[in-house]
């Protein structure tokens, strides 16, 4: 074999090893070390496909209308591209909701602004004017949802248990907050 050969070898080597530990030592990848590997394998890649191919060219052309794409290279640079663009999903964003309750407000307050946040609309059904009108303490507020932090409104309240327990349920774009054993 010629030296390109080898060194060729050597980061299909170094690529195989570096994937296995990578897996086993962290079996639970975070999203930024995916897309770290997502790189690295891809470089990798494009490293071993060039040393092994040499000056091997790829070339591909593409036409809508009138506009003609072209792509080319050697086959490292191509190797390369084909891995970073149909490797897995690197990571997905995580829904969230977060919302700063001011001083002074009612759970009405608080619910109807949250809704309105997303554009829709609340519905109380089985709540006492009192309920309504509980005070809730100022604080932040973060959850993976809003329809958790609906949930959650009825335990920062200023005075503990002003609020019974209740299910918000969406349905089209109305919150419903339903007393529970109603």
């Amino acid at each position: 074999m010629t030296t390109p050969l080898w060194i060729g070898f050597g980061f299909l080597v170094l690529l195989v090893l570096f994937l296995i530990v990578s897996f086993w030592f962290k079996p639970k990848l975070t999203d930024d070390q995916r897309a770290t590997l997502k790189f690295l394998t891809a470089l990798c890649a494009g490293f071993s496909g060039g040393f092994l191919t040499g000056g091997a060219l790829f070339n591909m052309q593409r036409t809508a209308g009138a506009t003609t794409f072209g792509v080319s290279g050697t086959a490292g640079c191509a190797l390369f591209f084909v891995v970073w663009f149909f490797y897995p999903k690197v990571f997905k964003l995580q829904d969230g909701f977060q919302f700063a309750i001011p001083e002074k407000w009612t759970f009405r307050d608080v619910v109807d602004t949250m809704v309105q946040a997303k554009q829709s609309f609340s519905d109380f059904r089985g709540f006492t004017t009192q309920e309504l009108e509980a005070a809730l303490k100022s604080r932040s507020l973060s959850s993976k949802s809003l329809i958790e932090a609906l949930t959650q409104l009825r335990l920062i309240t200023v005075a503990p248990n002003a609020i019974r327990p209740y299910d918000v349920a969406l349905d089209g774009s109305v919150y419903r907050l339903t007393v529970r054993g109603r």
